[in-house]
């Protein structure tokens, strides 16, 4: 969880910045990427602490589709550690191993058949 920002009573010590028209535009598209205002964004880098990019709307759309895939693997590996082997459990391995496969096509950028 990251820390929460500091009241703008606490900074009250300005530092100035000269940068080219180029550097802005970086800077704010990564402050904007990290959903984070700038001078936060410039402050955490430049005192070396964690920046987290929170995850696009897509991919918090595949995070919800995989989540009941996620959570029926969980139950058959503890099904499997228990020395039980569910019913109905090829199908679900097939569906399992189908979206491991699309989501590793995602990661590479080669996007895959969906269905």
């Amino acid at each position: 969880m990251p820390r929460p920002l500091k009241a703008s009573r606490e900074l009250r010590q300005r530092f100035d910045l000269y940068l080219d028209e180029r550097e802005v535009d970086q800077i704010r598209a990564s402050a904007q990427a990290a959903r984070l205002p700038m001078s936060t964004f410039l402050r955490r880098v430049a005192l070396r602490q964690q920046i987290t990019v929170p995850p696009s709307a897509g991919n918090l759309d595949r995070w919800r589709e995989l989540a009941p895939l996620a959570n029926n693997l969980n139950q058959i590996a503890r099904a499997c550690n228990a020395g039980l082997l569910p019913e109905g459990i090829d199908p679900v391995v097939s569906q399992l191993a189908e979206q491991v496969r699309l989501l590793r096509l995602e990661l590479l950028g080669l996007q895959g058949d969906r269905p």
